[in-house]
């Protein structure tokens, strides 16, 4: 290099600079890029977006050439930089490009670059794909010695690759949802959530309680069964005999109104109409469940124990609402929380679900099996409690108001704030 003039090395060192930033802030870019925008894009025929897709299916071999580029063009830097510092200072410019290089290097070709490949990752990626994917092929023999040597010094320590493909929890993708809501208004945002939510509960979190099923029980003499038709809230009725235990199966309103309006019924007529029970295992999740009504063709279905014994009966819109919320109300029921002058004051029906009751008073009741306020209580106490006690559970206060049928029917709730508990 002692031909070229200190100018031109000069100018060099500065194409060099450039390049080797080139480098860093394309590995950031890379390596940082939202993947799944990035999928979007290359279904979209972006070419960037394909080439940085291609790329990153094999991200060892671009790391290895943005490698291989960076620490050589480095390299040439410190010697052009040191032949430099000699012409214009001697001996001691050694020291002093040493000292400026450390530096200069930090700043512009490492620092700067980098933050800058985080901010605008999508556009420097898919540029810079478009430039790696031929230096890839030029330097794959490259490429290939050194990973070959790497993984081989890997295995002469006893090292395992046991890096997999990476999944997300359903707490890591609500977080990637909620940092890339900024287009997602707070409603289809929160719909998102419940979606994610389905897997963690189970339809006995939602389920009708086999005590309040309403049906038509067959034993009934005629009129009393027609009686109950007429002024049924429902469409899609239960029926059995004598008890829920022996169900017959479901019965649509509008199959039976004709027979209603011509007053021509009768028991073998209703037992015609009736479709079989559809039964759901204890324990399937929400998200399961909802796929097997679409499967099944259904709309309601039956909870059974593992003795085959009814716990409840679960319908598609109960599921439906834990995604976008109540858009229906039972037409035979009363509200299961009612709230008091007192923000902090609630009156519960003890057949609340507590998974209803979290979500509305945001609160974390905790509980190993019961799905009620009832079952909660109960739980707790492992007796039946009379009718004034009151009873302190996970810091919120309990009073029991009503009992009914060896169950406590309504509960009076103080909740405590986050900052009392």
């Amino acid at each position: 290099m002692n031909d070229i003039s200190t100018e031109f090395l000069i100018i060099i060192l500065i194409i060099l600079f450039f390049l080797s930033a080139f480098f860093s802030g394309s590995e950031t870019a890379l390596m940082s890029i939202n993947k799944y925008k990035m999928r979007h894009q290359a279904k979209l025929n972006n070419k960037g977006a394909k080439a940085a897709k291609k790329l990153l299916e094999n991200p060892d071999k671009i790391i290895g050439v943005i490698l291989l580029g960076n620490n050589l063009t480095n390299i040439v830097i410190t010697q052009i930089a040191t032949i430099i510092s000699l012409r214009l200072y001697g001996d001691i410019g050694i020291a002093i490009a040493t000292g400026l290089l450390t530096i200069f290097i930090l700043i512009f070709a490492e620092l700067t670059p980098k933050t800058i490949g985080e901010m605008h990752s999508e556009k420097i990626a898919y540029s810079s794909s478009l430039l790696y994917k031929p230096m890839l092929l030029i330097l794959y023999p490259f490429v290939f010695l050194i990973n070959l040597i790497a993984n081989s010094i890997i295995k002469m320590l006893g090292l395992k690759n046991n890096v997999s493909k990476s999944t997300l929890s359903a707490e890591e993708l609500k977080t990637v949802l909620t940092e890339s809501s900024l287009k997602l208004t707070k409603t289809r945002l929160k719909m998102l959530e419940s979606i994610i939510d389905l897997e963690k509960a189970t339809v006995e979190d939602i389920m009708i309680p086999r005590s309040d099923i309403y049906g038509i029980d067959l034993a009934d003499d005629i009129a009393t069964v027609v009686n109950n038709f007429k002024n049924t809230p429902y469409t899609r009725i239960p029926v059995f005999e004598d008890n829920i235990e022996n169900l017959l199966g479901l019965i649509h309103v509008k199959k039976i109104a004709p027979m209603l309006a011509s007053r021509s019924i009768d028991e073998n007529k209703i037992r015609k109409l009736i479709r079989k029970p559809y039964y759901i295992v204890s324990g399937t999740s929400l998200s399961k469940q909802l796929l097997n009504f679409q499967k099944e063709k259904r709309r309601i279905g039956f909870v059974i124990d593992e003795y085959g014994g009814i716990q409840g009966l679960v319908a598609l819109e109960d599921i439906l609402e834990e995604i976008v919320g109540d858009f229906t109300s039972d037409p035979s029921g009363n509200e299961e929380i009612i709230s008091t002058e007192n923000e902090n004051i609630f009156y519960i029906d003890g057949g609340a679900h507590i998974r209803e009751v979290n979500q509305n008073l945001k609160i974390n009741l905790k509980s190993k099996e019961a799905k009620t306020i009832n079952g909660f209580i109960l739980e707790h106490t492992e007796n039946l409690p009379q009718i004034g006690d009151i009873i302190k559970i996970q810091g919120h206060t309990f009073k029991i108001v009503e009992n009914l049928d060896n169950a406590v029917k309504t509960i009076h709730l103080e909740i405590k704030n986050e900052k009392e508990l």
